[in-house]
């Protein structure tokens, strides 16, 4: 879009101001990161501006000054104060000043590879002069908010403006997507586990007809077998979850350095924009997930050992001592 809309929307009833940004990609250093070009002057205005760390936000006078986010500092090993490269490409650009450090409340994804320059020199890196990728608006009230959205995408031809409730709505549902799709995935896994738990049990009912019957012949009562088989149900789902919350520990301590400097490296290598990868996925393992886990584990193993310790116990003496 052309930058000078801004003013156009400025002008609408019911808007408070109006703030231009260019999304783009750039290199600092040589590594690739998303570059947002803002207008200081607006920018904190209409969004509340940015979780500055360390140092201080970019300047309304412009020039070569540059935010990045902690992930990013940390891994280039810069701080405000430092100088950087910064250009379209990992050959060339020019020199900025780091003023601030913000934390982009994540550590994986765009966020944790994100820079802020002003709007022009962003403009110039990108080679878009007078463009903007989205135009970030703020009403005078909230009930201001759909009839200035419904003004804006009336009055400007091509441009559709999106509510934050709308953004939140569209949030939220690809979140409860997300939500259903890893609860079929572990049901399936737990249906899969029981059934793996049944079929061992049955194959350990009939490789032991013999000790069966012999224990039936000797006296024995059903609630003896029926304790015994599900006792060693029981163990088996005990075992098979520690097992499991063992299994996904390890991959929680390895996951971030393979997310991290250690894959972009892997991806830079075959020509890939590897730089994008850097920030690594944090992993977190609680108390509560490690209990949950063996619980889990201990219940499936239990239930889907029900049946084949009731056939143990109901099993005929006299036909279970015809194996002897």
């Amino acid at each position: 879009m052309d930058e000078s809309l801004v003013s156009n929307i400025d002008n609408i009833t019911g808007v408070y101001a109006a703030s231009p940004q260019l999304t783009s990609t750039a290199y600092v250093d040589g590594d690739t990161v998303f570059l947002y070009g803002i207008d200081p002057a607006t920018y904190s205005s209409v969004t509340n501006g940015l979780t500055i760390v360390n140092g201080s936000g970019l300047s309304a006078s412009g020039g070569n000054q540059i935010l990045v986010s902690n992930s990013l500092a940390s891994n280039l090993d810069i701080g405000v104060g430092s100088t950087v490269t910064v250009g379209p490409n990992s050959t060339g650009g020019s020199s900025y000043t780091v003023t601030g450090v913000f934390n982009p409340g994540t550590s994986f994804g765009p966020g944790a590879r994100s820079v802020y320059v002003p709007l022009a020199n962003a403009q110039t890196i990108a080679g878009k002069d007078g463009k903007v990728t989205e135009i970030y608006v703020k009403a005078n009230t909230a009930d201001d908010i759909s009839t200035v959205a419904a003004a804006i995408t009336s009055s400007i031809s091509g441009v559709n403006a999106v509510t934050s409730s709308s953004l939140a709505a569209t949030g939220s549902a690809l979140s409860d997507t997300l939500t259903s799709f890893f609860t079929i995935i572990g049901l399936v896994a737990l249906m899969a586990g029981a059934f793996g738990v049944v079929n061992t049990m049955m194959m350990s009912t009939s490789e032991r007809t013999r000790e069966i019957g012999t224990l039936k012949a000797l006296g024995a009562q059903r609630g003896t077998i029926l304790k015994t088989f599900l006792s060693e149900a029981l163990l088996i789902g005990l075992i098979g979850g520690l097992a499991g919350i063992t299994v996904g520990a390890a991959i929680s301590f390895v996951l971030p350095s393979l997310t991290g400097s250690g894959a972009a490296g892997a991806v830079s290598s075959f020509g890939g924009p590897g730089g994008l990868l850097r920030g690594g996925l944090q992993t977190s393992i609680t108390a509560t997930n490690l209990l949950l886990g063996v619980t889990l584990g201990v219940i499936v193993g239990t239930l889907a050992g029900i049946y084949p310790a009731w056939r143990a116990s109901k099993m005929d003496p006299v036909e279970a001592l015809r194996h002897v």
